[in-house]
């Protein structure tokens, strides 16, 4: 059998040259879509960007919510505790 039948079968076109065609048209398919990529990210980035910047915002507040509910529970209990120790003194003659 002679190399030339298995060198170059479907059209004459050896293998190789196939292959190497086939990846470049890869390549050219992935080019391609990163830079389709890198364009949506640029769409993107300011919005998520205010995204994250309200969600810094609104941790603050619920921070500071958080700390006037301690605030506020501690008062109740001292009221709470106040009220108590009046109901306990003997009554005013």
């Amino acid at each position: 059998m002679s190399e030339e039948q298995t060198d170059r079968l479907e059209g004459g076109t050896p293998f190789e040259i196939r292959v190497l065609r086939e990846l470049a048209n890869l390549n050219n398919r992935l080019t391609s879509l990163e830079a389709k990529v890198d364009a949506r990210l640029h769409d993107t980035r300011p919005i998520w960007e205010a995204v994250l910047s309200r969600l810094d915002s609104i941790e603050m507040r619920l921070d500071r919510m958080e700390a006037k509910l301690n605030v506020f529970g501690k008062d109740l209990i001292e009221t709470r505790t106040d009220v108590e120790m009046l109901k306990k003194r003997p009554p005013a003659a």
